[in-house]
């Protein structure tokens, strides 16, 4: 098959992306759909038992997935006959040696950190990866007339992240390093791309700002953690250059920029469905209620209607790069870290989507340089602010408050307690990740 070859692959994800119609894709997802299906039922023990009594051919009717279920049952989930137990005890294995070069015979099992601990075993197969690369080789935005000098700054490295081809090549620096030993690290690569994690982009302009970090990359890349628009538009000031970014999860590669900057959805290798409250199609301009993706090509671990609780709203008509994939116009962040209210006289909950909240902040002061909203119970919204060291605490305080109570009212909520504090944020524990809204009512909103 063509994933088998980067070069065909590569060229096939460009043609793609510039020439296929709205049909030509929707022809594609329905034509993938159907093969991963059937091949899951005839490869993994699990699929076969778990569509039993449903119809292959009728996609919308098969029951979905989670992380959760999948773990559960991985041995017989994958298609490779690998233990579950044995994957397991390799990655933990790779996590204490901290020797991320290590194969499962021959296959790269990566471990999911989880933004709420809850691990997962990623499976890659050598085809798999290539087909991958070759994918993003083609989207990427590269420095016009350059070749890739990348500059990839993770927690951990895999060989499915090691790329050197036609000239160009990522270079990787470890997260866990020492700030001075990154600075030192990225001045010796002297890239023309950094890609990380939009937290770490951020210390990287601080850095820069301050006159202690010499470099001058002509593109940046954030992925990982959702990119609120007024860091992406300080990243842009600082280092004077584009803002890209890429859209993905441990179990697949959603979305990447374009040259115009938006993210559109990698529709020839992913299907997502974008869901209301009644299980119905979001219309273009809404942000859904819940996201489902399947993987269009992925066979040793296949992801079939997927549920990964993320919130997007897609962005109605064409994007100015004419591609007819779809544009995200906002991830707005996770449904489990929606807000919830307690609606007057009737104390139902009711959800308030986290771009309330985040606008809300940021349109406060100027003179606030990061923010986070933690909800800890039902009458209580913490939030911890950084702010820079001239600003008038009291009344950007005031001020907080008084906008958080506003958009309670709004909904016709009951007002929370709102405490605000300055200081450092809070990095998730488990996944090393910055999240900006964080709901701790898990038990009562599932």
């Amino acid at each position: 098959m063509i994933t088998q070859s980067f070069p065909a692959f590569y060229l096939l994800s460009k043609y793609r992306f510039r020439n296929w119609t709205t049909a030509d894709i929707h022809h594609h997802q329905e034509r993938r759909r159907d093969w991963i299906v059937r091949y899951a039922i005839a490869h993994s023990l699990f699929f076969k038992q778990y569509y039993q009594g449903f119809n292959p051919d009728d996609f919308f009717s098969l029951p979905t997935v989670d992380k959760n279920l999948m773990m559960e049952n991985l041995s017989a989930y994958n298609t490779l006959h690998l233990d579950k137990d044995e994957l397991i005890r390799f990655a933990l294995n790779i996590e204490e040696n901290r020797d991320f070069s290590s194969r499962f015979n021959g296959i790269n099992i990566g471990m999911s950190s989880g933004t709420s601990g809850n691990k997962g075993i990623i499976i890659t197969t050598p085809r798999e990866e290539k087909y991958l690369k070759a994918m993003y080789a083609s989207r990427l935005v590269l420095p016009k007339g350059e070749k890739l000098n990348g500059a990839f700054i993770l927690r951990v490295n895999t060989p499915a992240f090691k790329y050197q081809r036609f000239g160009n090549k990522l270079n990787y620096v470890s997260q866990l390093q020492t700030m001075e030993q990154i600075r030192l690290q990225l001045s010796d690569i002297n890239p023309n791309v950094i890609s990380a994690p939009p937290s770490m982009l951020q210390l990287l302009a601080r850095e820069k700002d301050a006159g202690s970090l010499n470099v001058h990359p002509k593109i940046l890349y954030s992925y990982a953690e959702v990119l609120d628009p007024k860091v992406r538009n300080y990243l842009g000031k600082v280092f004077g250059c584009p803002v890209h970014e890429v859209y993905q999860g441990s179990e697949g590669t959603y979305a990447m920029t374009c040259r115009e900057g938006n993210l559109h959805i990698n529709e020839d290798i992913v299907f997502p469905e974008l869901l209301d409250a009644r299980g119905q199609s979001t219309l273009d301009g809404e942000p859904c209620c819940r996201l489902l993706v399947t993987d269009l090509y992925k066979r040793s671990q296949p992801i079939i209607r997927y549920a990964i609780n993320d919130i997007l709203t897609i962005e109605p008509g064409r994007c100015a790069c004419r591609s007819n994939f779809r544009v995200i116009r906002r991830i707005q962040g996770r449904a489990d870290d929606l807000i919830w209210g307690l609606r007057n006289g009737t104390h139902e909950k009711h959800f308030i989507y986290q771009d309330y909240i985040s606008r809300k902040i940021i349109s406060t002061s100027d003179e606030i340089d990061d923010y986070q909203a933690i909800q800890e119970s039902l009458s209580l919204i913490r939030i911890r602010l950084k702010i820079k060291s001239e600003a008038n605490q009291t009344e950007i305080i005031q001020l907080i408050k008084k906008g958080i109570r506003d958009i309670f009212a709004a909904y016709d909520c009951l007002l929370p307690e709102v405490v605000v504090e300055i200081g450092d944020l809070i990095v998730n524990p488990n996944s090393g990740k910055l999240t900006r809204i964080i709901c701790h009512l898990k038990d009562e909103n599932n």
